[in-house]
């Protein structure tokens, strides 16, 4: 690093690029009343009762967003005094919160993730053709397994 001034280290690079990410995401959301935790818990609970077989749990959300089970907590209090989400008591395991969107999260929901969408693709789009190279590389920063890549022409 040159003195004062942090140098061009990918670390530096990359928080430049998710403080960019999240003023752009506040001011896409501001509009619907949502704050980007809000809407990634929305989102995530309703992709998670689309598609898994069983009643979404809070605990169950937090680990699928990788979000701190206390703030999920508190933020899903919020979402509830909005009437975006209902919250109750687990059937089987009284501890467990069972959560559901509800129709008026849902159409939030769809609004504000047709928004994001729009940004995301005009944010990534200076990288061209190398977005989902970048995406699988976030992806495996992130934890995940990388994906194998298949030459072209296998498959």
């Amino acid at each position: 690093m040159e003195q004062g001034i942090p140098a061009r280290t990918t670390g530096y690079l990359l928080w430049q690029v998710v403080n960019r990410w999240q003023r752009r995401q506040k001011q896409i959301l501001a509009p619907f009343g949502l704050t980007p935790v809000q809407f990634l818990l929305l989102a995530g609970l309703q992709f998670l009762a689309a598609t898994s077989p069983r009643p979404v749990t809070q605990v169950a959300l937090a680990r699928h967003c990788r979000t701190d089970p206390m703030m999920t907590s508190q933020v899903l209090r919020v979402l509830e005094g909005q009437k975006l989400i209902s919250r109750r008591s687990h059937d089987v395991d009284g501890r467990a919160m069972v959560l559901a969107v509800t129709e008026r999260g849902q159409t939030l929901v769809m609004r504000a993730g047709e928004a994001v969408s729009v940004s995301e693709l005009a944010f990534f789009s200076a990288l061209g053709e190398d977005v989902p190279a970048f995406g699988n590389a976030l992806a495996v920063l992130a934890g995940e397994k990388p994906r194998r890549r298949v030459p072209a022409g296998r498959g």
